[in-house]
């Protein structure tokens, strides 16, 4: 009898089991074509709506609810930069600031100052101005005040007042160097012997070349640095940068009185040969070779907002640390170069200096230059 119930316990078992399996494809059979029906009947109203994808790609891109911000920021140069483009440099920090700031767009344009003039003539203007001295005098009218930048250097900052109220951020530095050809000086030379002109096989080399005929003013450096009352037949007179360059590769001139510009290139010149060997003398104490940056006072409060926020970006460590990459120095107290030349060279800059306030007009630009020249040289 035991073994019977056992037997029909079994068959009890597998009939309930397979029951279970024949109800189970059933209902999901059932649910199945339920859950079609339910989609053919609801999802081309989702699918095919355009509204809906519009508002994903939003949300994608981490624009919802923004407004798109242009600002067009005009850069002037009045002074020769160091290994790479201003332009570039501040190219790749308007990508930068984009990615903080995703709706907010800066386009750069490079004018020269006879471009600058003829389209503030014009009516025409820009939402940022990035200049130097040579240019500023036509720009104060059109700057709106700007708040204290802890960011900057006080010696620096002072000549892009205005007032005592400040109108434009230095976020950009470079330096004169004294650059001599070796082979006709000796190392002991103080600075004074190296400006003094050399007879070289009854051919006389001038004593020092540098550009007269430009904003800058390259005289007051040495100046600065004590050095005046130079007979003034030792000068070689240059119109720009580049002619003093040119000249001195020419072994015009013992030396040349240049710019971070001018070091870079005559390094390259050494490195590859086709100049013999060089000594630079680091000159700190003045520079006039700043560029600033100042916002239009004629925005909106959203574009002041953003504007304001990328110049101080400009002035910011990331951004100022990123100028070694283009052979040029930082406005802030912060070193940015660790060793080699460079470092030498910034460490003549990086000590308080001396310049010329970036909205001084032509004339006053130039009666300094004459003084500045007129000390240098008797």
């Amino acid at each position: 009898m035991k073994n019977k119930y056992g037997f029909l316990q079994k068959i009890k078992c597998s009939f309930n089991k397979f029951l279970s399996k024949i109800l189970n494809k059933k209902t999901a059979k059932a649910v199945l074509c339920i859950c079609s029906i339910a989609f053919l009947v609801f999802a081309p109203s989702f699918i095919f709506n355009k509204t809906n994808y519009k508002i994903n790609m939003n949300e994608y891109l981490n624009l919802t609810s923004k407004e798109k911000i242009v600002l067009n920021l005009w850069h002037i140069e009045t002074f020769e930069g160091g290994t790479n483009s201003r332009k570039m440099y501040l190219e790749n920090q308007a990508i930068k600031f984009n990615k903080q700031n995703n709706n907010c767009f800066v386009s750069v344009k490079t004018l020269t100052e006879e471009q600058l003039f003829l389209n503030l003539q014009s009516g025409a203007s820009a939402d940022i101005y990035s200049f130097g001295i040579g240019a500023g005098y036509m720009l104060p009218s059109l700057l709106m005040e700007l708040p204290k930048n802890n960011n900057v250097r006080k010696d620096l900052q002072e000549y892009a007042n205005l007032n005592n109220n400040i109108y434009a951020y230095p976020y950009i530095l470079s330096g004169y160097a004294l650059i001599s050809h070796n082979s006709l000086v000796n190392e002991t030379n103080s600075i004074l012997e190296l400006l003094q002109s050399k007879t070289i096989n009854k051919k006389t080399i001038a004593g020092v070349c540098f550009a007269n005929e430009t904003s800058i003013n390259p005289s007051q450096v040495l100046v600065e640095n004590n050095i005046k009352d130079i007979n003034k037949q030792n000068y070689l007179q240059c119109t720009t940068t580049y002619n003093a360059y040119t000249n001195f590769l020419s072994k015009k001139a013992v030396s040349l009185l240049g710019t971070a510009r001018d070091v870079a290139r005559i390094k390259n010149r050494e490195l590859n040969g086709s100049i013999s060997s060089c000594s630079y003398n680091f000159l700190g104490g003045y520079s006039d070779l700043i560029q600033y940056v100042g916002i239009s006072k004629n925005l909106t409060k959203q574009q002041v907002m953003y504007a304001t926020n990328f110049a101080n970006f400009l002035t910011s460590s990331p951004c100022q640390t990123a100028l070694k990459n283009y052979g040029l120095f930082s406005i802030s107290a912060n070193k940015i170069y660790e060793e080699d030349y460079m470092s030498n060279f910034e460490d003549a800059l990086i000590k308080p200096l001396k310049s010329t306030n970036v909205f001084s007009n032509l004339q006053a630009i130039e009666n300094q230059k004459n003084a500045s020249f007129n000390i240098l040289f008797k």
